[in-house]
């Protein structure tokens, strides 16, 4: 990994956990000396984040793009629309051994309450119903609503009962999945996805 993929990923993951909130604004000098690289490699990190919707610059002054309600809410219609395609699109190639292994994952998961191991592994569960469609456009697309809806997750502060609510719904997503009920799962996750938009609003509106 070069210093640019460095920074973009260190970058994208501070926006992404909350760290760097909605109209943060970012210092190279700083990022410099955090990062010990150069302007270029960060500069070139932050050029790829404006592209992604996640960085805006105004003169010299880069800050962290805010984000109305109605975006999200735009964002997560279209994600639930192109996930739940993709995922009938991927149906076939879906490997039951592994969709087994994510529901026992997540129930240990759910056991132990740990709540940023549940984002990750939400996050690569996701990506695994949707990966093999075929079509790069597809993928490239459901990245960057995953990363502009994800983002937000940070404003959800009651963990424990998402938490439970969401992995409820991953089983049924899974149970779906193993019983090849396209239709149901492809609702369950439209669900999902739904629910987890009103959480991140219930939490935004206070």
């Amino acid at each position: 990994m070069n210093n640019q993929e460095k920074a973009y990923q260190y970058l994208k993951e501070q926006i992404i956990n909350g760290h760097f909130k909605p109209g943060h604004s970012l210092s190279e000098n700083q990022m410099c000396i955090k990062l010990q690289m150069s302007r270029t490699p960060i500069r070139e990190a932050i050029k790829q984040l404006e592209t992604e919707g996640l960085l805006t610059r105004q003169g010299q002054k880069t800050s962290v793009c805010q984000i109305t309600l109605a975006e999200l809410k735009d964002n997560y219609d279209l994600r639930s629309l192109l996930e739940s395609y993709a995922l009938e699109k991927n149906f076939p190639n879906l490997d039951q051994q592994l969709v087994q292994e994510y529901g026992q994952k997540f129930q240990l998961i759910l056991q132990k309450q740990d709540w940023q191991a549940y984002l990750k592994l939400d996050e690569l569960f996701h990506v695994f119903l949707t990966e093999n469609t075929g079509n790069p456009t597809i993928q490239k697309t459901l990245d960057l609503l995953r990363t502009q809806t994800n983002r937000m997750r940070y404003a959800i502060v009651d963990n424990d009962r998402c938490m439970k609510s969401s992995v409820k719904e991953i089983m049924n997503i899974i149970t779906a999945i193993e019983k090849r009920d396209i239709l149901a799962a492809s609702n369950a996750l439209k669900a999902h996805i739904r629910h987890v938009y009103d959480w991140e609003v219930q939490f935004l509106q206070k």
